[in-house]
């Protein structure tokens, strides 16, 4: 097989860093919405809904269509739950208990799911340098989170919010995969990415109705009124990641995918020492660029073509 173009081994690095990037802005302006006193869910669906109309206005200023056929929707309806409104969701719920720490380790986990069911399946065949460049950044990965959180790991809490916890990376893992093999045929990322995070954010809308419904409302002016950019400023990010994620999704495949998680966890560490002043060992600047050598690592086995 001959080898790919050199522009077409550098795409998957150049939107694995992108949208890892832009994604990764939720644990910084995350905090700051947390900070301000704006609920995490509303947080959370409001920025859903920012993206979407992100990326309705890119999609329509390219002149695409997006599909509203039954196939297409019902895809979309469990993407976006898998894809946004489940994990993140899982995670603004288990942060009380189980601390700050806990949403890089749940994002760490993804990628290592993601394998796990692309191989059960047949997605793919075992492939040692993929298994060795995942298992190099996982490793960083882990050395970033328990130096920087090693009192989080042994919060007391119930186990059942660390069995909780595990939804996180089970839905990411199960969302690469879900999106790989079903992608409707005939259309691109940009409508789906659409269509996906409007799901989203019906999804986590609802759960806050259901909330409102069964008398656990709270107060959101307050914290509106004191962090109300922070909600255009994360869908403006959310929506420019998830554009660049789709297409990596679309050309990377599963696997390639997950490491997205990886370079979360190295924005939110980056951010946390240049926004928020925390200072980190040594160790946690090897195990940042364990995490890059585990990307560089996989990005030299085959890239799947669209």
């Amino acid at each position: 097989m001959s080898e790919a173009p050199a522009h077409r081994r550098i795409e998957p690095v150049l939107l694995l860093f992108a949208a890892g990037f832009c994604i990764g802005l939720i644990f910084p302006l995350g905090r700051m919405a947390g900070e301000a006193g704006i609920p995490p869910l509303i947080f959370a669906g409001a920025a859903a809904a920012g993206a979407a109309l992100v990326l309705g206005a890119i999609t329509l200023a390219s002149a695409q269509r997006i599909p509203f056929d039954a196939r297409t929707l019902g895809y979309a309806a469990i993407a976006g739950q898998l894809t946004f409104a489940i994990p993140f969701g899982t995670l603004v719920a288990v942060i009380p208990h189980l601390g700050s720490g806990i949403p890089a380790i749940l994002q760490s986990l993804a990628p290592i799911v993601t394998l796990a069911i692309v191989l059960v399946i047949g997605l793919e065949r075992p492939d040692a340098m993929r298994t060795l460049g995942l298992a190099t950044g996982m490793a960083g990965a882990i050395i970033i989170l328990v130096s920087r959180n090693a009192g989080a790991l042994a919060a007391a809490a119930p186990f059942g919010w660390y069995l909780a916890a595990l939804v996180t990376p089970a839905a990411l893992a199960a969302g690469n995969v879900y999106r790989s093999t079903h992608w409707p045929k005939g259309h691109g990322p940009m409508p789906l990415a659409t269509l996906t995070l409007a799901a989203a954010a019906l999804g986590l809308g609802l759960v806050v109705l259901l909330q409102a419904l069964a008398g656990g409302a709270v107060s959101v002016g307050p914290g509106l009124r004191a962090g109300w950019w922070l909600i255009p400023a994360q869908g403006l990010a959310t929506g420019i990641g998830y554009a660049f994620f789709f297409r990596l999704q679309q050309i990377g495949g599963p696997v390639y995918l997950s490491q997205i998680s990886y370079v979360n966890t190295g924005v939110g560490v980056a951010f946390a020492v240049l926004l928020f002043g925390e200072r980190l060992s040594l160790w946690v600047w090897l195990a940042v660029a364990l995490v890059f050598a585990g990307v560089a690592i996989v990005n030299r086995t085959h890239v799947r073509r669209p």
